[in-house]
């Protein structure tokens, strides 16, 4: 159900969204069309933004080769030019000993070998063909992965119970929604949630180790529960984390920035709709009437 906060002089249309769930792109759509807003606002990171628009376009396979194929020794050509340059790499080595170093650092070195992912050791890519395949592994460390869109073992987790429901799709369909039908409109689309640096700082000051322990207990706990829909499961999952100090103070940190950001586009931007996860409307609503008291978006 669409939510209308006042602001001052303005109003911002909020669309709480469960994440995944295909059928509220129909809401997004019926929200967009009926608010007409000159900016839409998502609770997303400029990551996830990245991730959306990524899966928007349609990318020949060739050019692009998912790491989980690296892990699991899939792609038989990058094994066999790996295993067949070992032996020219020794052979150069022993050529080019009195070369004197001549055009090091110049594109990829005689150790490295042309991947869709850009120059990689080929020892480091013998050990990543080699590597046994661990969806939790590989999901846990995004920095290193060569995937385009990261999805977590905690969001597959989610999306496995949330699948119940209906049909699921990450990136999430609500929110590509959104970003497909601004960009036809031309209506500029704004991230208001945390970037990736913000969140690790505020994670690295707040969630300690038994804290992550913890976390992934809930998540397996989580597996066997029980819910009544989609809201239910959300917002039970969302409940359940927050009973994790470090987790809960990074929910209400992401709602304060949230908050935050819609007042600032409000100032700029006639008419805002923002799409909000569901679990964080509440938080958010909250913080824009208390910002409301003290403070008016400017014209």
């Amino acid at each position: 159900m669409l939510k209308v906060v006042t602001v001052g002089d303005r109003k911002v249309y909020i669309v709480p969204t469960v994440k995944g769930l295909v059928k509220e792109a129909e809401e997004v759509r019926a929200a967009i069309e009926k608010v007409r807003p000159t900016s839409v606002g998502l609770s997303i990171s400029e990551r996830e933004l990245g991730e959306i628009r990524f899966s928007m376009e349609e990318v020949p396979e060739h050019d692009y080769v998912p790491e989980a194929r690296l892990a699991q020794g899939k792609d038989a050509e990058l094994e066999r030019e790996v295993e067949a340059g070992a032996a020219d790499d020794d052979d150069d080595d022993e050529e080019g000993a009195d070369d004197g170093g001549a055009g090091a650092g110049e594109g990829p070195g005689r150790a490295e070998i042309a991947t869709p992912l850009g120059p990689m050791r080929r020892d480091e890519l013998k050990a990543a063909l080699d590597e046994p395949f661990a969806p939790d592994l590989l999901a846990a460390d995004p920095a290193t992965k060569g995937d385009r869109v990261f999805v977590s073992d905690t969001d597959m987790t989610f999306a496995r119970k949330l699948a119940a429901f209906g049909d699921v799709e990450l990136p999430p369909p609500s929110f590509r929604e959104a970003v497909e039908r601004a960009t036809a409109k031309g209506v500029e689309v704004v991230t208001l949630d945390l970037d990736d640096d913000e969140y690790t700082t505020i994670f690295c000051d707040h969630v300690t180790y038994w804290m992550l322990v913890r976390h992934a207990r809930v998540i397996r706990r989580m597996r066997r529960m029980r819910a009544s829909g989609p809201e239910d499961l959300a917002r039970q999952w969302d409940g359940r984390i927050r009973r994790i100090p470090g987790f809960g103070v990074i929910e209400r940190e992401r709602e304060r920035r949230i908050a935050h950001a819609l007042i600032a586009l409000m100032g700029r931007s006639e008419r805002v709709l923002a799409v909000v996860d569901l679990p964080l409307v509440e938080g958010v609503v909250a913080n824009l009437t208390a910002l409301a008291k003290g403070q008016r978006p400017k014209a």
